[in-house]
Order: C-alpha cells, then structure tokens, then sequence
C-alpha cells in the first residue's frame, strides 16, 4: 500500500513539474524593431563649381534616460508610461537615432556637396550639430510628441552659430508597435529637415 501512495505521488510530481515546464517554454517571443531612414534620392548633377564640399559632423545624440532601455516605452497617461516586455529595440535607441538622423540628412544633402558623418569622425574644419531629444511620448492610437534642441557649431569648433528648439507633433493610427516604430521614424524625418534647413542657412551666412 505505502508503494501505491508512494508511486502515485512521483507521478504527481512529474506531471506538475511537465506542466511547469511546458508553461515556461509557452512564453510569448520578443519582437524586436528597428528605425527606419528616408529613402536616398537620386542625385542631381551640379553645375560645375557649385560644389560646397562641407563636413558635417552630427552628434553627440542624447536621448531621454526613460527612453535608453532595450524594451520600447510607450506613454499612457500624463505621468504614466508602459513598457513592453516582448517588444524590443534591435539595438541601443540611442545609436539607432543617431545614425536614422545621419542617414536621412544624408540623403537630404545628396547633390548639395555636403558630406555628413558621425561627431567621432575625425574631420578638421566640420560644422558639429548636437542634438538632445528632451521629449519622444507616443501614445499607441493617439499621438506622438518630439522635443528637441540642437545647435551649430562653426568650423573653428568653439563658435555657436545656431541655437534652436523644436517640437514635432502628428498623430498615430494604430495601436501595434509597428505603428509606434513607424511614427517615431516619421518624427526624426521631419526633425533632420528642420536640421538640414539650418545647416544651409550657416553655410550660406559663411560664404
């Protein structure tokens, strides 16, 4: 009889510790996302000597610490935010910011004879653009808000031609994280032609 029980009881065990199992390899996958840069347009070829042949040097990007995580924070209220577990960055935010920005100017100054490259690079005699995201709220289904102040600083380095803030609102239509993806990347299109628009006007105060 004691066997009976004894072995009932480690087949008890062994189906509870099946179940565990079978519910910890059941979890959802994680996702994982990427931000998207404006599609290169084609270049015009420029008269010649109308070539500006100007570095500049985007960077340091900073973006808010509640934002510098792996998991894609969203807001849901005024003081609220939510953060997805299973819906991730494929890489550092920041870094992902940072070069959608260099890409998209790039491609905004393609036939302009302006050459774009992250502030590390060392190029001597570049303009430098610091750029810090104060504000990046989305709310799936509602909206989205960009803050940001970024300056210019003229070629001897030490010069600040530039000081500028800017805010980037639009709506979002939908409530998957593709959607919230796909708005911030519309956001930083609309923030490097804002950027893109001030680099021209230093560069044309500087000839």
């Amino acid at each position: 009889m004691r066997d009976h029980v004894l072995f009932r009881i480690t087949i008890l065990s062994v189906g509870i510790i099946a179940l565990l199992v079978s519910g910890c390899g059941s979890s959802a996958p994680s996702r994982f996302y990427t931000l998207s840069s404006l599609k290169p347009a084609e270049p015009v070829q420029q008269p010649a000597g109308e070539k500006i042949n100007t570095i500049v040097r985007i960077g340091p990007v900073d973006i808010p610490d509640y934002l510098d995580r792996p998991q894609i924070v969203t807001r849901t209220g005024q003081s609220e935010l939510a953060i997805a577990e299973f819906d991730r960055w494929g890489g550092s935010l920041r870094n992902d910011v940072s070069r959608v920005l260099i890409e998209n100017l790039s491609s905004i100054f393609i036939a302009g004879g302006v050459t774009v490259v992250p502030w590390k690079q060392f190029a001597p005699g570049a303009y430098r653009v610091p750029l810090t995201i104060t504000r990046l709220d989305v709310t799936p289904g509602k909206s989205l808000y960009l803050k940001a102040q970024f300056s210019i600083i003229d070629k001897d380095g030490k010069t600040v031609t530039v000081i500028r803030e800017t805010s980037i609102s639009r709506p979002v239509d939908g409530t998957g994280y593709n959607v919230v993806v796909n708005a911030i990347s519309d956001a930083l299109a609309e923030l490097s032609r804002e950027v893109a628009g001030s680099v021209r006007s230093a560069i044309a105060k500087a000839r």
